[in-house]
């Protein structure tokens, strides 16, 4: 059954969009519920003497040429229900950081920004980001109707809501993405995308030593910097920033150094075998190239990556080739780190919280919004295929490299679960990503996040810590016997025992008010 149901949840399309929202006209739009504005379920119409407000909009991705054409496009649906335009500003994932630090430093205009969560305490802490928690509860119909309530809760320091987590796997589930003909060729059966008889690293070692001996100069193991196997390697809460973490899937209550477990250096110890193996590139610490490049140039067999509805697809497509997948560390499981990787959240600087806010809970619930901002305009960006399976392609005479918008980031937008589906994917695909967030074990900690405020230098020192050992341990590129105790020895030197110490005290705080 557990192995009927992943292929299942596999094979259901890429993690991208999704099933169209429930009710609509019979012209199949949905019709969206709006806070203070005109809409088809009675609510209260704007006053039309209010001066229309533009609401600054950050994203992280790629520039797209055609963006100003979106925009006008998303506006003539916001501006009739909110009174309020959209201005979308794009920022790159390479200097994203900086970028809008800058941003939420100043005073420029600056409404509806994106939030990673390693970001999130130094927002809150510096005072650029605003508590939600009244506006949701105010204005967040859609919010409230979609996300989990456990979910809603979770992004918060302390009583400070500060975001809205996106509509994507929640999960956390790491496995292995393998190239469906080598996989044959070496005598292993592939149903459904699922490889069969590999659960684990053993396994999985198994397989390189069959694919390795025929093809010996290939990389069986891609990595890149920043996204090293160790990257992917989860079966612990990581309390948001990992310096202190929850063992056992976060069902430990004790905060521990995960860099001197057992489980750590069991994980190293292999990294490092398949490293002397050849089983890795030279580079593997150090490439930019992505993982997805590395399996299309034909030089690698396999990376690590989350597994979610539709993984083997998004990649297949990314990298050309026929893939299959594999789970090794375990069942899925939710931690708050997983449900606030990514959140939405208002800026300081917004010169109109409420009316900002108003615009992020109308994308909860509007497809035609989620597909604007996602795929562009219809029948220029794209055309839809299948009606009843919301499955869209290129418009005609369009392909990927002369299309003027495809954003093709719909984990990363408010709500991607009420939109359309790539061409080759199905609507199911949520509904299954459903079951498995309904089933996964959730952390003992889920909604628990630190205030780091007493810690911040600590923080800083360990940042700079793991930045000189993570990624050559996470690649194998040094001897953990000499390199592991080395960490621990630098991290401790850097402050890490205040900050578990912090973490314990908080959490246990967390605890007794929470039971």
């Amino acid at each position: 059954m557990k192995k009927r149901l992943l292929a299942l949840l596999l094979i259901v399309s890429i993690s991208t969009l999704g099933f169209s929202a429930c009710g609509g006209s019979d012209d199949g739009t949905t019709t969206t519920k709006a806070n203070g504005s005109t809409s088809a379920d009675g609510n209260d119409q704007t006053d039309g003497d209010e001066e229309v407000y533009t609401v600054v909009m950050g994203y992280i991705g790629d520039a797209q040429e055609d963006e100003q054409k979106v925009e006008e496009a998303i506006n003539a649906i916001i501006e009739p229900e909110l009174n309020a335009r959209l201005d979308l500003r794009q920022f790159s994932w390479g200097g994203y950081q900086q970028e809008l630090q800058l941003v939420l430093s100043g005073s420029e205009a600056f409404d509806i920004t994106p939030i990673i969560i390693t970001n999130a305490a130094g927002y809150v802490n510096n005072g650029q980001v605003i508590d939600l928690t009244d506006l949701i509860e105010q204005h967040g119909d859609n919010i409230k109707e979609y996300v989990d309530a456990d979910f809603i809760k979770s992004p918060r320091i302390g009583d400070f809501t500060y975001g809205v987590t996106s509509m994507r796997e929640q999960i956390t589930w790491e496995g292995v993405l393998m190239r469906t003909d080598l996989l044959e060729e070496a005598g292993y059966t592939v149903e459904d995308n699922f490889v069969q008889d590999v659960e684990s690293m053993d396994d999985l070692e198994l397989v390189y030593e069959k694919v390795k001996a025929a093809h010996p100069d290939m990389v069986m193991l891609g990595s890149t910097a920043a996204g090293t196997p160790l990257f992917r390697w989860e079966v612990f809460d990581a309390l948001t920033d990992g310096n202190g973490v929850l063992m056992d899937f976060g069902q430990s209550l004790e905060v521990v150094n995960l860099f001197e477990t057992d489980e750590f250096m069991d994980f190293a110890t292999t990294m490092y075998d398949w490293n002397q193996k050849g089983y890795l590139s030279q580079d593997a610490a150090t490439t930019t190239e992505t993982l997805q490049n590395q399996i299309k140039s034909g030089t690698t067999f396999s990376f690590f990556t989350p597994l979610k509805a539709g993984a083997v697809e998004q990649d297949e497509l990314n990298s050309g080739y026929d893939l299959a997948a594999a789970p090794l560390f375990g069942d899925p499981y939710i931690t708050s780190y997983s449900v606030n990787f990514f959140t939405w959240g208002i800026a300081r600087n917004s010169k109109n919280p409420e009316k900002a806010f108003q615009v992020l809970d109308f994308m909860y619930g509007s497809p035609e919004v989620m597909n604007l901002l996602n795929w562009g305009i219809e029948g220029e960006h794209y055309k839809v295929i299948d009606e009843d399976n919301m499955t869209i392609t290129f418009a005609d005479g369009v392909d990927a490299q002369s299309t003027g918008y495809m954003l093709n980031f719909g984990w990363a937008l408010p709500n991607q679960e009420i939109s359309y589906v790539w061409e080759g994917e199905t609507k199911e695909k949520w509904e299954l990503q459903r079951q498995y967030i309904d089933a996964a074990t959730r952390s003992k900690a889920l909604g628990f996040s630190y205030d780091s405020t007493d810690v911040a230098n600590q923080l800083t020192a360990l940042t700079n810590v793991r930045n000189q050992f993570y990624d050559a341990i996470g690649t194998g590129s040094v001897n953990p016997e000499e390199a592991v105790p080395a960490f621990n020895e630098a991290l401790y030197s850097a402050g890490l025992q205040d900050v578990i110490d912090l973490k314990q005290q908080q959490l246990d705080a967390w605890l007794e008010a929470n039971q």
